[in-house]
């Protein structure tokens, strides 16, 4: 995961558009702005988790605003939609906010307002995503310092020509990221300098150390059993996806298909099988399809898990190459899905839009969204219930369900899906 190019994709032409309207600034201006916050910001939680009490502090920020959901609707900041903003604002930046502020400001030419606008979006966006991305792959507050620490060369890249953190951080920008990993040291049974009276927190992180390893060691020894390929990686928890690299593992998959000529995989949908659902409304679909496994959980006493959602992949939903124009074929399986969501009033849907993980992650990530969304669009135009559709996103190539290595894998990877929200 590059974190710098997933993080830049968070803010795309219409978040910008709306920032300028709402702040009254020139779309470059607030461009040139979000350009240096986003490394200015993470630059500051790389610096913050290089000591073990600052990267506890990170993880838990990070999780905490995962929570609130703010990455599914980041244009809600604009108007001060955020929780603890403040709070959070000081977490990170100590008494250093408002020299933050007036850098950009002064660098982007934008009102001080504006970038103390911009630095309250930017902050809790990034967080969240950070937290997303722990959440997703069981990091624990040292292996996501580690984890934020491999990204130090990446985001002091990104830093904008003629702009200088020197004044925050010191000479050399985000210095104190070199020391990023004194927390993850005792993970490779190095010894950690106790700081603050924080030397009780070795032994912890030893036994914890100890443990994840038994735990790792043991569940490679053990026969994997296959996931099915209706959830991926943002629902399924694997120990050994718990990568301190931040790479996120395929979820193992299962799924019989091939690819065709135009690189599109088709799904060995299987027998067909006949649903009567709520309404009178009669369906007959593969027992394999998104449909058939769709309707079973609702109809199922499965809970639905807030947290890490229930994710079905579309296997019937397409788009022509390199676009976000869904075939002709996809109408059939979407209209399916709207007369699911017709007999299930109670149930909300969000649409996932995915890639495989190869050229440009942020163009991926911004494909992804677009995908998404007209998906979300088509299903509302052909029907749907707006009061049953909670939004939609795009991740890029943060969760593969596939290998990447092989084309099949890389089909598979390029999908969208649904989550259940409620039922």
């Amino acid at each position: 995961m590059n974190l710098i190019e997933v993080a830049k994709g968070l803010f795309t032409n219409e978040l910008v558009n709306k920032a300028s309207t709402s702040f009254g600034e020139s779309e470059s201006g607030i461009t040139k702005a979000l350009g240096a916050l986003v490394p200015t910001v993470l630059s500051s939680v790389i610096n913050k988790s290089s000591t073990a009490e600052g990267a506890n502090a990170v993880a838990q920020m990070a999780n905490e605003q995962y929570k609130t959901g703010i990455m599914d609707n980041i244009g809600s900041l604009l108007s001060g939609g955020g929780s603890g903003i403040s709070g959070l604002l000081s977490g990170l930046f100590g008494n250093k906010t408002d020299l933050i502020g007036n850098l950009i400001s002064n660098f982007a030419g934008v009102k001080s307002s504006t970038s103390s606008s911009l630095l309250s979006l930017v902050a809790p966006a990034l967080l969240s995503l950070i937290g997303k991305h722990a959440a997703g792959n069981n990091l624990n507050a040292g292996s996501l310092a580690s984890f934020l620490g491999s990204q130090k060369n990446a985001v002091e890249a990104a830093l904008p020509a003629g702009f200088s953190l020197s004044s925050i951080f010191g000479s050399g920008a985000s210095h104190a990221a070199a020391e990023v990993g004194s927390a993850a040291k005792a993970f490779h049974n190095e010894p950690v300098e106790s700081k603050s009276g924080m030397g009780w927190l070795l032994p912890i992180l030893l036994l914890a150390a100890i443990g994840a390893a038994s735990l790792y060691i043991s569940s490679k020894g053990c026969k994997k059993t296959p996931v099915a390929a209706t959830e991926h990686a943002d629902s399924t928890m694997h120990a050994d996806t718990a990568s301190t690299t931040g790479v996120v593992a395929p979820v193992v998959n299962a799924v019989a298909g091939t690819v065709d000529s135009l690189g599109n995989f088709i799904y060995n949908l299987g027998n067909m099988v006949n649903f009567d659902l709520p309404g009178g409304v009669k369906l007959e679909v593969g027992e394999n399809s998104t449909e058939a496994k769709l309707i079973r959980f609702l109809q199922s006493s499965d809970a639905v898990d807030t947290a890490k959602g229930n994710w079905f992949d579309f296997t019937n939903v397409r788009f022509k190459t390199g676009s976000s124009d869904i075939t002709e074929e996809s109408m059939a399986q979407l209209k399916n899905f709207i007369s699911i969501a017709k007999a299930f009033p109670n149930a909300k849907f969000k649409i996932g839009g995915y890639t495989d993980n190869t050229g440009d992650e942020a163009k991926n990530v911004t494909l992804s969204k677009n995908r998404a969304a007209a998906v979300l669009a088509k299903i509302k135009q052909m029907g749907a219930a707006a009061s049953s559709l909670t939004g939609s996103d795009g991740y890029g190539s943060l969760f593969p369900v596939a290998d990447n290595a092989t084309a099949e894998g890389r089909a598979q990877n390029r999908r969208v899906s649904v989550n259940v929200k409620a039922k």
